[in-house]
């Protein structure tokens, strides 16, 4: 019972501080990390819709293995671009990698020995882990990005993790490579 008094009280206190926090930030920079948090489970949706249609069977290991290589620099190379934020491509590398990596590593068990385009009700164990621990992750790395913010910046960070560039140009562009290659894993 104490340990649940003091999630409680923690919450309320979190809570008391977005007032804080959003005259600190601004507005869009809370929305933009909102925004953040979504970004592992619509890049799973995402890869699901890609890689199952060309018939790949993407394990854990193999995208992870992928985003590790190539998909997460050429990543923040167009979102630093998009947002004019060249001087925080290593903090926002580190963060896309906690974000991705680390969420999807924390969530294994739940994942299993299975791949994206199996029975996907199957997977809904791991994507609810997933929605759980990129909010901490997104917790954990947004101080390293304070100084990089700025309210027009996080409007256009928010844009980029929400819309069209990210999720239908610049991820299918930059899943290619492992497109090609899935079936030969």
């Amino acid at each position: 019972m104490k340990f649940v008094n003091s999630i409680a009280i923690a919450g309320i206190a979190c809570i008391g501080m977005l007032p804080t926090v959003s005259a600190i930030l601004g507005t869009s920079c809370l929305s933009a990390l909102k925004a953040a948090n979504q970004v592992p489970e619509l890049f799973i949706e995402h890869l699901q819709r890609e890689a199952c249609s060309v018939g790949c069977e993407p394990t854990l290991q193999q995208w992870q293995h992928a985003l590790k290589g190539q998909i997460i620099g050429e990543l923040v190379e167009d979102g630093t671009a998009f947002c004019n934020a060249p001087e925080a491509k290593e903090a926002i590398t580190d963060f896309l990698e906690d974000l991705m990596l680390g969420t999807g590593e924390a969530c294994k068990d739940k994942f299993e020995n299975k791949h994206l385009c199996h029975d996907p009700e199957s997977l809904d164990p791991f994507l609810a882990c997933v929605r759980s621990k990129s909010q901490s992750a997104v917790m954990k790395s947004a101080p390293r990005l304070f100084r990089y913010m700025s309210e027009a910046r996080c409007r256009k960070a928010e844009e980029y993790f929400t819309g069209d560039q990210l999720w239908k140009k610049d991820f299918p562009e930059h899943i290619q490579k492992y497109l090609s290659e899935c079936r030969e894993l």
